[in-house]
């Protein structure tokens, strides 16, 4: 499980450098708008909203370790393509490549899923989930501090060092035991059934709820992926390193909250009541960044500080949130179906961020951070009422 874990970090962190450079070389470099800067992430969450379930649903048929292997390998040469682009259509490219390599989340779940008992799931997804905020802790902290290092572009010694971890990480990735699915498959329908019957069998079941909530919660956490950068850069007049060092101390409360508060809270409250705790401290974090934002959250003293209550509020209500959707999902799937289950509730979260980051950047232009963190309030709020509805795992029915 260790070399998993390391596996997630090192994956991540590729995703992670491309943060706090973003606005600098795409809209101060190239002379590209915040719209064009958010539709480059939303082209890798779109790739990874296509390759989710279909990564997932091989995993259940030809195993997991062989589908994360090859998409890791994928990923690393992403990120070299990546690396020595200078124009907007070739980074373009190398991202959906990338993203469509970064489909491999479910599978990881999935593997995770099959290893451990169901009651120990969220645990697991919240070790899962600080493997990734420990890479959201190196890579921003990567992209700031090594960008326009070596008089290449701003974006190059960033993402050729994270090329390396990839690779480190594909090497990992071969050492993994495969894992086997618990139960056997007992009819030949479950081989032959298509994938888009599969999906659509998932989306009139208990889980269809649970895929809503997902793509409500990257929507509205989109909005924090692409205008918090904005924000920084044009409110508080951060450069790169700066920028890298705030998303440091984003990934440091994500990886505090998943690796050891979150499994206190699941056993209290249960997966679902978690959920609700995480979606509150989001939609309070969001609401005080829009005050913020028009000098109404204590005016301007401190604006510093300011950032920091309503970052921690936003990082906390994410990092209960996410890992305990995920959770509450492995706990209701079938084993044999785990993989395509997690991975099309996956996909729908890559869905929801898609549109929230097709949107962040003409929202951010149009009136600034205050219209799309708004708008991700709001969604946050339906989000609330969704989570209300969500059916209880029931563990025991699982294995």
């Amino acid at each position: 499980m260790f070399a998993l874990l390391l596996v997630v970090f090192i994956n991540f962190v590729g995703i992670g450098a491309l943060i706090p450079i973003l606005p600098y070389t795409v809209v101060d470099t190239l002379g590209q708008s915040a719209t064009v800067m958010t539709a480059l992430l939303a082209s890798f969450a779109l790739a990874m909203f296509v390759a989710n379930p279909i990564l997932g649903w091989l995993s259940d048929r030809i195993g997991r370790r062989s589908v994360l292997v090859v998409s890791l390998l994928v990923g690393a040469l992403a990120h070299i393509w990546f690396a020595f682009s200078n124009e907007i259509f070739h980074m373009f490219a190398a991202r959906i490549l990338a993203g469509l390599a970064a489909g491999n989340t479910g599978v990881i779940q999935a593997i995770i899923a099959d290893r451990v008992k169901a009651e120990e799931r969220a645990k697991y997804m919240g070790l899962l989930g600080a493997a990734i905020g420990t890479g959201f802790v190196a890579g921003p902290a990567l992209g700031g501090l090594l960008s326009g290092l070596g008089g290449g572009p701003l974006h190059q010694a960033p993402f050729l060092v994270a090329a390396i971890f990839s690779i480190i990480a594909f090497g990992l990735a071969l050492r993994l035991s495969e894992t086997s699915i618990a139960a056997p498959i007992k009819s030949t329908d479950q081989i032959t059934t298509p994938l888009m019957r599969r999906i659509h069998d998932i989306l009139t079941s208990p889980l269809a709820l649970y895929a809503i909530a997902y793509f409500c919660l990257n929507l509205a956490f989109a909005q924090v992926e692409a205008s918090f950068v904005l924000l920084l850069k044009d409110y508080l007049d951060f450069d790169a390193r700066a920028t890298g060092w705030l998303f440091t101390y984003v990934g440091v409360c994500i990886v505090l909250v998943q690796a050891g508060l979150i499994n206190p809270v699941v056993r209290k409250f249960g997966e679902v009541g978690t959920i609700a705790i995480g979606v509150i401290l989001l939609g309070t974090g969001q609401a005080m960044t829009v005050l913020m934002s028009l000098d109404m959250f204590f005016g301007n003293a401190f604006p510093l500080a300011q950032m920091l209550l309503a970052t921690t509020a936003v990082c906390f209500g994410y990092a209960l949130s996410n890992p305990s959707l995920t959770a509450a999902v492995s706990n209701i799937a079938g084993r044999n179906v785990m993989g395509g289950s997690l991975g099309t509730v996956q996909g729908f979260g890559s869905l929801g961020q898609v549109l929230g980051l097709i949107i962040a950047g003409p929202l951010y232009e149009l009136g600034g951070a205050h219209y799309s963190f708004s708008v991700g309030t709001i969604v946050t709020v339906f989000l609330l009422i969704i989570v209300t509805k969500l059916a209880r795992p029931k563990p025991s029915a699982v294995n």
